[in-house]
C-alpha cells in the first residue's frame, strides 16, 4: 500500500474540495450530494491540521494517511467523471453516477467518524509516551544538577580551606571565581616580595586555576542543562496545551449522532425566493452594529431553511468558524439543558450540573467569553411568544456575538427583522415543479394550467408546495386531476395553509400502514429527533413489522421522500450490518405536527386511538380531572411531563393500551401505579430528555404486565435493585440506550434466568459506565442477539459466554477498550453474525474461531488484527467478512479453502 504523509493528504484533500466545487457549478442535478461531500471535507481537513500540528512532522509516513489518500485519489477520479457525465436521478432513486457519489461521500465520513478520531486517540497515546519521556528526562537533567552543584559546594570548600591558610586572601570575595582571581593577584605579589615561599605560592597558583577552571565549565554546564530545562518545560507546556486541544476534538467526534450537537444542519438542496433577504441577512451578520436579528414570518414559509442555508454560507463560516451553535428551542424549552448541550458542542464532555437558569446563564457566558477572540453566531429557531425571555438570557456584552431568532412571533423591540413573505408565482411555480416532475419526464407532465391552480391553492408557502408537489410526484394523470379538483374547491373558499396540507396528505389514505405510521409519531415531544430504534420497537408490536427493523425503515423512507419528516440515516454500512439502525433518526415539522394533533383532538378523548397527554408543572387535562376513574379505548398512550412535575398520579383506565410512552425531564421519576392495569400491554418506552440520567421508581410493577415484551429505557438510571425485582415471562427484548448501568450489572450473582426467561433480545448503546458483562448474563440460554455498541469502556466478556447457546448475532460495535473476544465463543454453534467493527484495541481472533460453523457474517473494519488464526479454515458457511485492506490481505489467504467466502472492504 502506499505510504504518503499527513501533509500532503491533507493538500490532496483542499484538491478534491476545489474539484467538489467546480462540479457543484457544472452539475446542478448533483448538487446535494456534492454539498454533503463538500461538508465532509470542511470537517475533515481542520482535524487533520489539529492531528499534523500534534506531529510536529509534515513529512511522517502514516499508513492512516495511506489509506486516505488512496481514496481521495478515487474520488478525484470519479468527481471528473460524474461532472462530465450526462447524470440524472429519479424521482427517489438516484442514479448510478449519484449513487457512487453517496458511497464515496459515506466512506470519508467512515473516516472522519471513526479512523480520524482513533488516530487521534493513536496520536494522543504517543504524545503522553513523549511527554512522559520528556519528563523522565527533565528529571535526569535535574539529578545531574544536583549532583554537579554536590561537586561545587566541595570545590568551594576547599577554596575555603585554603583560604584559611593563605592570609592574603581577602575575607570578602564573594563567589569562588571572585575569590580564586583575587588569590591569583596576591599570590604574585608575595612571589615578588618573598622568594623564599615561591614554591608554596606557585602550589595555590596551580590549584586556585584548576579550582578556578573546574568552576568555570561546571558553571557553564549548569547553565546550558539549566536553560535547557526550562525550554524542555516550556515544549512541555505547549505540547500538553494540544493534547487538551486533540483531546477535545476526540470526545467531539465521539458523541453519539443524535445527540444535540447543536451543529448547523444541511439546509435543502432545493431552496427558492430567499435570494435577496440571504444577502440582506449576511451583510447585518458580517457588520458589528447588531447582536439579535430575527426572521419571522407563518408558519411553514422556510425561515428555517434560511437559517440554515445562512449558516453555511462560505463568508459566514469564515467569519464564525466553529462558533456556529443552532439550536432548535421548540414550545418548552429547558435553558439549563440547552446550555449543558453547549458545554458538550464546546469539547467538555462532563457539563456542569446548574443549580439554576441564572447559573447556567452565567456559567455560558463564562464559556464564550473563552472562545473570544473568535466571533460567535447563536441560532435561536423556532422561538415561541412565550420564549421571548430566553433571547434576553443569552444576551451577553461580548463583542461580535449575535443571536439569529426564527419565529412566528414578530418581537418588535429587537429593530433588526427580516420579514418572510409569500413566494412570488414564478419562484413558486419554480419550487412546485422542482419536487412535483421527474427530470425524466417518465411521468405525468402537468399543463400550466393545472399548475397554476395547484400553485394558487398553496398560496405561496413552501412547505405547502414541497409537501403537495412530493404527494404528486410520480403519479398518474389522475390523481394530479383529482387533487386540483379538490383544491379549486378550496380556492374557492379562501383555504388556509392547513386546508392544503390536508389535501397533500391525502395520498396517505392509499397507504394505511404508512399513514399510521406516520400518526404515530406525534406520541414523541416537539423538536426532537426520534430514534428509529424506538419506532421499531414500537411498530413491531402495532403494525406487525418485521423484528429486524427493515420494514421500519422503509416506511421512514416514504415519510421522507414525501417532506413529511426529515430523515437522517446515519452511516450507510451500519444498516448493513443486520439491523444495525442506532444512528437513524426523524424529526416531524411543527406545523405537520400540530396538523395530526388537530386531527386526532377532533375525536372525542375516550374514542381516541392514540392519546396524547402533555403536563406542565402539575397541571393536568381538563377531561382527566374531571373524571377520577377515566377510561380511554386508545390502543397508544403517549405522556410528555417537564422538569417541574411532582404530581401524584391521578387514576387513568386504560386496558386497551399496547404501547406506552413516557416523556420525561425530571432527575426523578415515579412510574404511575395505573401502568399495572394495562393488561395488553406489549411495550413501554421510556425517553428522558433532560441532560443527566433520571432515577425511575416504582419499577416492580411492571411484573403485574403478563404481556410486556418490550423495554426500551434512554437516558435512565437502572439500580440494581429495579433489575432484580422484575419477573417478566413474556419479555422478549431489553433497550438500554445512554443509561447508567454500571451498578445493576455489578450485582452479585442472581437468578436472572427464571426472571427473564424468554429474553431474546438485548441492546445496549453508548451506556459509558459499563465496564464488563457479569457472569449472570450467561443465564440468559434463550437470547439470540446480543448488541453493545459504543460503550468505550466496556473491557471484557464473560468467560462462560459459549452458554449463550441460542445466540445467533453478536454485535460488539464500537468498544474499544474490548482487547479480545472469550475462547469460549466457539462454542455458540447457532452464531450467524459476529460483528467487532471499529473495536481497535482488538489484535487477534480467538484460535478456536473455526468452531463457529454457523457463521455467515463477520464485521471487523476497524479493528487491528495482524494475524487470523488456522481455524478459520473451518468456517465453510462464512460469506462475507467485512475489514480494512490490511486485514483483507490476511484472508485472501485463505480464500481458496473457504469457496463461499466474499471479502469486501468496509466502503464497499
Amino acid at each position: 500500500m502506499e505510504i504518503v504523509t499527513g501533509f500532503v493528504a491533507e493538500k490532496v484533500l483542499e484538491e478534491l474540495l476545489k474539484s467538489v466545487k467546480e462540479a457543484m457549478k457544472k452539475k446542478k442535478r448533483l448538487e446535494t450530494t456534492l454539498k454533503s461531500m463538500e461538508s465532509t471535507l470542511n470537517s475533515i481537513i481542520p482535524v487533520l491540521e489539529s492531528i499534523k500540528e500534534l506531529t510536529g512532522k509534515s513529512d511522517r509516513e502514516d499508513e492512516d494517511m495511506g489509506r486516505l489518500w488512496k481514496q481521495i485519489k478515487e474520488g478525484q477520479e470519479l468527481v471528473r467523471k460524474c461532472s462530465k457525465g450526462n447524470c440524472f436521478s429519479a424521482c427517489f432513486k438516484p442514479s448510478d453516477c449519484t449513487e457512487e457519489l453517496r458511497d464515496f461521500d459515506n466512506s470519508l465520513k467512515r473516516f472522519y467518524d471513526f479512523i480520524l478520531p482513533l488516530k487521534g486517540t493513536k496520536i494522543l497515546m504517543d504524545t503522553r509516551e513523549n511527554v512522559n519521556e520528556i519528563m523522565h528526562t527533565a528529571k535526569s537533567i535535574d539529578e545531574r544538577v544536583g549532583s554537579t552543584g554536590d561537586e561545587v559546594k566541595e570545590i568551594k570548600d576547599m577554596a575555603k580551606n585554603m583560604n584559611e591558610k593563605v592570609e592574603v586572601i581577602s575575607d570578602e570575595a564573594k563567589g569562588i571565581h571572585k575569590a580564586v582571581s583575587y588569590i591569583k593577584d596576591k599570590a604574585n605579589a608575595i612571589d615578588e616580595m618573598v622568594d623564599a615561599t615561591r614554591f608554596d605560592v606557585k602550589n595555590i597558583k596551580d590549584k586556585a586555576e584548576g579550582i578556578d577552571e573546574v568552576v568555570r565549565v561546571t558553571s557553564d554546564d549548569v547553565r546550558v542543562m539549566y536553560e535547557a530545562l526550562i525550554d524542555i518545560k516550556n515544549k512541555a507546556s505547549r505540547v500538553d496545551e494540544m493534547v487538551g486541544d486533540i483531546h477535545k476534538e476526540i470526545q467531539f467526534l465521539k458523541i453519539p449522532p443524535t445527540f444535540p450537537l447543536y451543529l448547523p444542519p444541511e439546509p435543502p438542496a432545493i431552496i427558492v425566493g430567499l435570494d435577496r433577504q440571504l444577502r440582506d441577512l449576511k451583510k447585518e451578520l458580517l457588520n458589528n452594529k447588531l447582536s439579535v436579528i430575527v426572521i419571522t414570518a407563518p408558519g411553514g414559509s422556510g425561515k428555517t431553511t434560511l437559517a440554515k442555508k445562512l449558516c453555511h454560507e462560505e463568508d459566514i463560516k469564515g467569519k464564525f468558524k466553529d462558533n456556529i451553535f443552532f439550536v432548535t428551542v421548540s414550545k418548552k424549552p429547558n435553558l439549563k439543558v440547552i446550555v449543558q448541550n453547549l458545554f458538550l458542542r464546546k469539547g467538555h464532555p462532563h457539563a456542569p450540573e446548574f443549580q439554576s437558569d441564572d447559573d447556567a446563564v452565567n456559567q455560558l457566558e463564562q464559556l464564550l467569553k473563552l472562545t473570544r477572540p473568535n466571533p460567535i453566531l447563536l441560532v435561536l429557531d423556532d422561538v415561541w411568544p412565550e420564549s421571548e425571555s430566553l433571547i434576553d438570557k443569552l444576551k451577553f456584552q461580548i463583542p461580535d456575538y449575535k443571536i439569529l431568532v426564527t419565529s412566528t412571533c414578530v418581537f418588535t423591540r429587537f429593530p433588526s427583522t427580516c420579514r418572510l413573505k409569500r413566494l412570488n408565482e414564478v419562484d413558486a411555480k419554480d419550487l412546485f415543479t422542482s419536487s412535483a416532475i421527474l427530470p425524466d419526464q417518465s411521468s405525468y407532465n402537468p399543463d400550466n394550467s393545472i399548475l397554476d391552480k395547484i400553485v394558487e391553492a398553496c398560496k405561496g408557502n413552501p412547505l405547502a408546495l414541497t409537501v403537495v408537489g412530493r404527494s404528486l410526484c410520480g403519479k398518474p394523470k389522475v390523481v394530479w386531476e383529482n387533487t386540483v379538483m379538490k383544491l379549486s374547491t378550496i380556492v374557492q373558499s379562501n383555504p388556509t395553509l392547513r386546508d392544503c396540507l390536508h389535501q397533500s396528505l391525502e395520498v396517505l389514505d392509499n397507504n394505511v400502514k404508512v399513514k399510521e405510521c406516520y400518526m404515530d409519531l406525534i406520541s414523541f415531544p416537539e423538536g426532537q429527533w426520534i430514534p428509529a430504534t424506538a419506532l421499531i420497537d414500537m411498530w413491531v408490536e402495532f403494525h406487525d413489522l418485521d423484528e429486524n427493523g427493515v420494514d421500519s425503515v422503509a416506511r421512514l423512507h416514504d415519510l421522507d421522500a414525501l417532506s413529511l419528516v426529515n430523515y437522517d440515516g446515519g452511516r450507510k454500512d451500519a444498516s448493513e450490518i443486520d439491523g444495525n439502525y442506532n444512528d437513524h433518526c426523524v424529526m416531524q415539522h411543527d406545523l405537520l405536527r400540530q396538523y395530526v394533533i388537530d386531527q386526532i383532538s377532533s375525536v372525542p378523548v375516550e374514542q381516541r386511538e392514540r392519546l396524547i397527554i402533555e403536563i406542565s408543572g402539575n397541571k393536568i387535562p381538563d377531561w382527566w380531572g374531571e373524571q377520577i376513574n377515566q377510561h380511554i379505548s386508545a390502543y397508544l398512550l403517549s405522556i410528555t411531563t417537564d422538569e417541574t412535575f411532582v404530581l401524584n398520579w391521578p387514576n387513568l383506565q386504560a386496558p386497551e393500551v399496547e404501547v406506552l410512552i413516557l416523556n420525561i425531564r425530571s432527575k426523578n421519576y415515579l412510574l404511575p401505579e395505573f401502568v399495572k392495569k394495562m393488561d395488553k400491554l406489549k411495550a413501554i418506552l421510556i425517553t428522558n430528555y433532560g441532560f443527566v440520567p433520571a432515577e425511575i421508581s416504582n419499577f416492580p410493577l411492571l411484573c403485574s404486565l403478563l404481556n410486556l415484551k418490550r423495554i426500551r429505557l434512554e437516558k435512565v438510571s437502572v439500580p440494581s435493585l429495579s433489575l432484580c425485582s422484575l419477573e417478566l415471562g413474556k419479555l422478549q427484548k431489553i433497550s438500554l440506550v445512554m443509561c447508567n448501568i454500571g451498578q445493576a450489572f455489578s450485582t452479585s450473582r442472581i437468578q436472572i434466568s427464571s426472571s427473564f426467561s424468554n429474553l431474546l433480545e438485548i441492546s445496549i448503546d453508548r451506556c459509558i459506565d459499563l465496564k464488563n458483562l457479569p457472569d449472570w448474563f450467561c443465564d440468559l440460554v434463550h437470547l439470540k442477539k446480543l448488541s453493545i455498541s459504543s460503550c468505550w469502556d466496556l473491557s471484557e466478556l464473560p468467560k462462560e459466554i459459549g452458554k449463550l447457546e441460542n445466540l445467533e448475532l453478536l454485535r460488539l460495535h464500537f468498544c474499544i477498550q474490548l482487547a479480545e473476544l472469550p475462547e469460549g465463543i466457539e462454542k455458540l454453534s447457532k452464531l450467524s453474525v459476529v460483528d467487532i467493527s471499529d473495536c481497535s484495541n482488538i489484535r487477534h481472533l480467538p484460535e478456536k474461531i473455526g468452531g463457529l460453523h454457523n457463521l455467515r457474517k463477520l464485521f471487523m473494519n476497524g479493528c487491528s488484527v495482524s494475524e487470523l488464526p488456522s481455524s478459520v479454515v473451518s468456517l465453510k458457511r462464512l460469506q462475507t467478512v467485512t475489514c480494512d485492506e490490511e486485514v483483507t490481505i490476511l484472508w485472501k489467504s485463505f480464500a481458496q479453502r473457504l469457496p463461499n467466502l466474499r471479502i469486501r472492504g468496509h466502503n464497499q
